[in-house]
C-alpha cells in the first residue's frame, strides 16, 4: 500500500462549495467565482453537499443560513467537526444581528448580507481559501 507524504495544503483544491437553496443564487455565485478563475461546485442543499464528498478538497464552504431541513447552523457545526480546515462564509438575505454574530462566535469566516458586493465577496473567499491552505 503507498504512503501519501504531501503535506493537505498541497490537496486542497482552489474550489469553493456553494450551498443555497435558491438555484438564481448558486448560479450568479458560480459565475461571480468563475469570472475570477475560482471553481466553485454548487448545491441545492447540504446533504447533496455531504454525498459528494467534496468537502475534503476544498477550504472554502460559502452557505445560506436559512435552508430547509439542514439549516446553515446544523452544516456549520458539521463542517467545524469534520473539517476544520473549511472556512465557512454565511450569506443571508435576511439582516439579523444576532444570526451573524451567532455566526461568527461559531467560528464563521464571514457574514455577508444579500445582495452583496461582488468584489467583497471575491476578496472574502481569497482571503479564506489562502487561509485554509495554512491550516
Amino acid at each position: 500500500m503507498a504512503t501519501h507524504t504531501q503535506p493537505i495544503e498541497n490537496l486542497i483544491e482552489r474550489l469553493v462549495l456553494v450551498v443555497d437553496d435558491d438555484s438564481r443564487v448558486r448560479e450568479s455565485l458560480r459565475d461571480l467565482l468563475g469570472s475570477a478563475g475560482i471553481d466553485a461546485l454548487c448545491f441545492s442543499s447540504a446533504e447533496a453537499l455531504f454525498h459528494s464528498g467534496a468537502l475534503a478538497r476544498s477550504g472554502c464552504l460559502i452557505t445560506d443560513v436559512r435552508m430547509p431541513e439542514i439549516d446553515g447552523w446544523e452544516l456549520q457545526k458539521f463542517v467545524a467537526a469534520a473539517h476544520p480546515h473549511v472556512f465557512i462564509i454565511f450569506i443571508s438575505a435576511f439582516q439579523d444581528q444576532q444570526a451573524l454574530e451567532r455566526a461568527l462566535a461559531l467560528g464563521a469566516f464571514a457574514f455577508l448580507y444579500k445582495p452583496f458586493d461582488g468584489e467583497e465577496l471575491l476578496r472574502t473567499v481569497e482571503s479564506a481559501l489562502s487561509q485554509s491552505a495554512e491550516c
